[in-house]
């Protein structure tokens, strides 16, 4: 009897089904993503907020991506519209409230649109500590089909929100229903703790996602921006969705790269020279234009000791080798699919500029092309002399 008794306590663990590494799944969702010519969806979206001013709010989102670089999303909460809208040459913002919108020379990446997709109204954790874990499988319902998900949580360290005042946020928990077949998230629940001049506030949001299609075809009118009446163009929008990220000041994180002819360029080899590193795509239609004035600077101060580093984002070595017949660089061009530069530097959108100095502190970052005198000042940020390029 007691054999019997063993083997019946164990058989639960026997039998237990062994759950897939939850940075594993998150990883293989941008890749799934990436992976479809297009796909589009639409959301519901609930927030709950807690403490001395407690709310719900209800919103929807409509969100399509067309590969490479196309991207539309409405988001509307509370009666304000959120627009954004990228068309692989220029990206638009508007935020209804203030009838206003923003218009940028850069061309959202893979990466950019892989954060659109799943992380509307979530503050940027992507420099902060976190850690993952698969809790189950579970089967939710969308469009009247059954899919099994597997179910991670994901919970985020302690980090602030500048752009919220100073926002402190705690306690934050990510969980994300992936669907196992496809690979996407179809549902995502937050929570977190935030101290807001000096309240404490607890918030609870759900996004629920419906109408997904995939790799069908979208009329290029869903990928283009015509601005409101009276709406009015402005530099600063609040809740645009467009990156921001700023680096200078920081100290450039370590690289070892592999350029298409072979030569390996690392940043403790280059310490001492000037560095741009150029984030680029053959489809991003900023950074051909941008191209000819890279190219210029390169010339102009190379004497000086500027090294260029065109990193293409993400795209096939024949892609790359093909473009290059037709526009040949006078600098290095590496592919980024066989590094982690791109992760190491943020780089959601395209062009990306990031100027690094002789000691190895990044001293200009820019993102999407703002014309020549823009990026002469990057160089002259990193103390090439303007006045000895016009002397050659």
């Amino acid at each position: 009897m007691r054999p019997f008794l063993l083997s019946f306590l164990l058989l639960p663990g026997v039998f237990a089904q062994t759950l897939p590494d939850a940075d594993a799944l998150v990883k293989d969702q941008a890749a799934a993503i990436k992976q479809h010519a297009s796909m589009s969806y639409d959301a519901d979206m609930n927030i709950e907020m807690t403490g001395q001013m407690p709310m719900k709010m209800s919103g929807e989102i409509s969100m399509a991506f067309q590969n490479p670089g196309k991207l539309r999303m409405d988001s509307k909460i509370q009666g304000i519209t959120i627009t954004m809208v990228s068309d692989g040459e220029t990206t638009w913002a508007y935020n209804s409230m203030a009838n206003q919108y923003v218009k940028k020379n850069v061309a959202m990446g893979p990466s950019g649109i892989v954060q659109m997709m799943g992380m509307q109204n979530v503050p940027d954790i992507s420099k902060v500590t976190t850690t993952s874990k698969t809790l189950r499988d579970e089967t939710v319902e969308m469009d009247g089909q059954k899919h099994d998900c597997w179910v991670v949580e994901t919970k985020v360290g302690n980090m602030e929100i500048p752009q919220a005042g100073g926002a402190k946020v705690s306690d934050m928990v990510m969980t994300t229903w992936l669907d196992k077949k496809l690979g996407i998230d179809l549902q995502m629940a937050i929570s977190m703790k935030m101290e807001v001049a000096g309240n404490s506030i607890g918030m609870n949001q759900k996004m629920v996602k419906k109408n997904l299609k995939l790799d069908e075809p979208m009329p290029d009118s869903l990928f283009a921006f015509t601005p409101p009446a009276g709406a009015t163009e402005t530099e600063n929008l609040m809740g645009s969705t467009l990156p921001k990220a700023d680096l200078a000041g920081k100290e450039a994180l370590a690289f070892d790269i592999k350029a298409l002819d072979g030569k390996s360029y690392s940043l403790a080899k280059l310490k001492g020279k000037p560095v741009l590193l150029d984030f680029w795509a053959t489809w991003c239609g900023p950074c051909r234009k941008a191209m000819p004035v890279v190219e210029k600077m390169y010339q102009d101060f190379k004497d000086q000791g500027l090294v260029v580093l065109a990193v293409d984002a993400g795209e096939e070595r024949a892609t790359v080798e093909e473009f290059l017949k037709k526009t040949p660089l006078p600098y290095p061009v590496v592919l980024s699919g066989e590094t982690n530069i791109t992760e190491s530097y943020h780089v959601a959108a395209f062009p990306t500029f990031v100027m690094i100095g002789r000691d190895g502190k990044i001293v200009a970052h820019q993102i999407g092309y703002g014309g020549e005198a823009a990026l002469r000042d990057m160089a002259k940020k990193a103390g090439l002399a303007e006045a000895a390029a016009k002397e050659k």
